[in-house]
């Protein structure tokens, strides 16, 4: 894994949801998985290639995901619906986009597959390349009275 990828995908994140959301987003420390398994209840995924290949996910709880759809969309919903579903995938396309936009600025060239979301706790997520996964917990705040993390989880080869 290559250091200088790491910073490209917190600032396209970052971009990504105080733009779109409205969401600031407080990082906390980089972390190294040696587990395919997702990170949340709900994980957009898309893998990478063209300079070199990979993956990213963005991950969510339950809770996370509900309230993502409801600040995009100004809709609640109670469950993990298709909808739902599609707006993760979304929302996992255009930060995917923006982090490619950020790696061409490190002569990093890179086309994305379409996003795929899964659904369900300790998912087999199936990366394109090797162990290890850089795993960044980003944090934001829901209704001024919790926490919910997006972990942003990518690797390259």
């Amino acid at each position: 894994m290559h250091a200088e990828y790491i910073n490209p995908f917190v600032i396209a994140t970052k971009t990504v949801f105080k733009t779109m959301l409205g969401i600031d987003l407080k990082m906390n420390k980089p972390l190294i998985r040696n587990t395919r398994i997702s990170s949340g209840d709900v994980t957009g995924i898309m893998g990478l290639a063209g300079d070199t290949k990979g993956t990213i996910c963005l991950s969510f709880t339950k809770e996370g995901a509900l309230f993502i759809y409801k600040t995009l969309m100004g809709e609640d919903h109670d469950t993990i619906d298709p909808e739902v579903v599609d707006a993760i995938g979304e929302l996992t396309n255009i930060t995917s986009g923006q982090a490619r936009k950020e790696l061409e600025k490190n002569n990093v060239n890179l086309k994305a597959t379409i996003p795929t979301v899964v659904v369900g706790k300790n998912v087999e997520l199936h990366f394109i390349c090797a162990l290890p996964i850089v795993s960044l917990p980003l944090h934001f705040q829901v209704n001024n009275d919790r926490e919910e993390i997006v972990h942003v989880d990518f690797s390259f080869e």
